[in-house]
């Protein structure tokens, strides 16, 4: 009997692989369930007897997502169990009508593209500070928020991401106070954030190391929804997230609806229960498990700035960047400017060839390659020994690179495509299938982006320019996972474009009399 899905999951289990990826729980039970039942169909139910209704709580249900609130210090929280995606679709339909236009940061996720696009809204883009040294996005301007909001007043809301995947976090005080100012709500996606509750509030301090203290969680600091992935920073299963409301900006009405029309009409008992674990284990060890992770991330960062070449990204690196603060348990390596000596000569290292080494010769998963740089995310299921063979593995690594410069993967952020239509409008027209060296000057008909993280180079509507097709071929040319492109062959890509008409190309038709 096949089952690839299974025996894919085993292998890569005995594989021997360190996961410096999410889920959080890094495959161990005892992270959050030390006593749960050993089988896990034994509370695979649907909503029968008592167990109340996700849709409609007002029972079991309701209780846990009112002890999520008081924890959290929102006034309604709503458990998630088709992901953050599901949040993130849910806020924009309860706060933007058919047709309105929204302000949202251009390194959002793919379902925020996916609801403007289903509600046929108007994007104004905001562009998060470009780090050209490092490659990467820093925070998002206050200054081109107030900027944005003020020549779009009729917008109906502000949508930004915070922490970045590489982990910077934006001021979102000042930046909720700026959207506020306009009577708009702010909606941030905290998706890598969800530690931040537990985190900001551990007794020690890492003021000593010279690092600010961890990020305060958004709704905390103003902003009117937030949405965070439960399984990427915290032990919960894939899948489990929350949504965070406060009132005054928001239609709880509305938002009650979304809620429940984006969420399966089946949820899942194993995930509200992973939710409420989660919640409540996290709550219990904030002076527990997340004094211990703080305090080996601090020891840990101290010897990973150790390294010659390897270098480790901070929030020092993001000053200039609009950054109000960094996710130090985020550990973000960059080779920018390394190569490594081989048969044919010195090369440059990039992040992919970084990624391969260490999961190959070290078996250390990352869990993003970057152009040049990669990602591992450390949580409270991270042992002192995990982070030991960590620093092994770059020390060795470390040895054998050297300075090298040369032309990086460098992805062009600095500006925003032209768009003559808007996403929705681009789905609604024909198209046709180009090869990219000819899609200069063509609007796109897809999104084009490199995975993880899914920034878009365009989305549908916008113009393919002569430097963008530049960065989508560099980004092919260093391996990198480029979605909305399709190859056939060596240097034969190809795009979909919208299928223009020129009305100067009929015949004309003389008028019989």
């Amino acid at each position: 009997m096949e089952q690839p899905i299974l025996n894919g999951l085993i292998q890569y289990n005995t594989e021997g692989s360190y996961p410096w990826h999410m889920p959080g729980h890094k495959r161990r039970l005892n992270t959050i369930f030390p006593d749960m039942v050993e089988n896990p169909f034994s509370i695979d139910v649907t909503e029968v007897g008592d167990l109340d209704e996700l849709h409609d709580p007002k029972g079991i249900i309701l209780k846990a997502e009112e002890r999520a609130a008081k924890i959290y210090g929102s006034d309604k929280s709503y458990y998630l169990v088709n992901g953050a995606t599901c949040g993130i679709m849910a806020a924009v339909s309860a706060v933007c009508n058919h047709g309105d236009t929204i302000i949202v940061a251009r390194n959002s996720h793919k379902s925020v593209y996916n609801v403007i696009r289903l509600l046929g809204l108007k994007a104004v883009y905001i562009l998060p500070e470009w780090n050209d040294e490092l490659c990467m996005f820093g925070g998002i301007s206050p200054d081109s928020v107030k900027k944005a909001v003020k020549e779009h007043p009729h917008a109906k809301a502000v949508l930004i991401v915070s922490p970045t995947y590489e982990g910077v976090v934006s001021d979102v005080e000042k930046i909720s106070k700026i959207v506020h100012k306009e009577k708009m709500p702010l909606i941030v996606d905290e998706a890598h954030g969800a530690h931040f509750e537990y985190m900001s509030n551990v007794v020690e301090t890492i003021s000593a190391t010279n690092y600010k203290n961890v990020a305060k969680p958004a709704i905390r600091l103003g902003a009117d929804i937030v949405v965070e992935s439960l399984h990427k920073t915290l032990p919960a299963m894939t899948q489990c997230a929350i949504l965070h409301m406060k009132k005054g900006y928001v239609n709880e009405k509305k938002l009650d609806e979304f809620v429940s029309l984006y969420q399966s009409t089946s949820p899942s008992y194993v995930f509200m229960a992973t939710i409420e674990a989660c919640i409540e284990k996290m709550d219990f060890e904030r002076d527990g498990k997340f004094l211990v992770l703080k305090q080996l991330v601090v020891d840990y960062r101290k010897k990973f700035a150790e390294l010659a070449n390897i270098h480790l990204v901070g929030g020092d690196d993001f000053k200039k960047y609009s950054n109000s603060d960094y996710d130090y348990t985020r550990f973000v390596f960059s080779v920018k400017n390394c190569g490594m000596e081989t048969e044919d000569g010195v090369v440059p290292v990039t992040g992919q060839m970084l990624a391969d080494i260490l999961e190959k010769e070290y078996g250390q998963m990352m869990e993003m390659a970057g152009g040049n740089y990669v990602v591992a995310i450390s949580t409270i299921a991270d042992s002192k020994e995990a982070f030991e063979s960590l620093l092994l593995a770059m020390e060795t690594i470390d040895k054998q690179l050297m300075n090298y410069s040369y032309e990086a993967d460098t992805i062009l952020y600095d500006s925003l495509p032209e768009k003559r239509m808007e996403i929705y409008e681009a789905g609604t027209k024909a198209e046709i299938r180009v090869p990219l060296d000819d899609a200069v000057g063509r609007v796109s008909s897809d999104f084009i982006f490199v995975y993880p993280p899914g920034i878009p180079f365009v989305t549908p509507g916008e113009v393919l320019s002569k430097d963008c097709i530049r960065g989508i071929k560099r980004a092919i040319e260093f391996g990198r996972n480029v979605k909305g492109v399709t190859s056939e062959g060596a240097n034969k890509n190809y795009v979909n474009v919208v299928k223009e008409i020129r009305n100067s190309w009929l015949p004309i038709r003389k008028k019989r009399i």
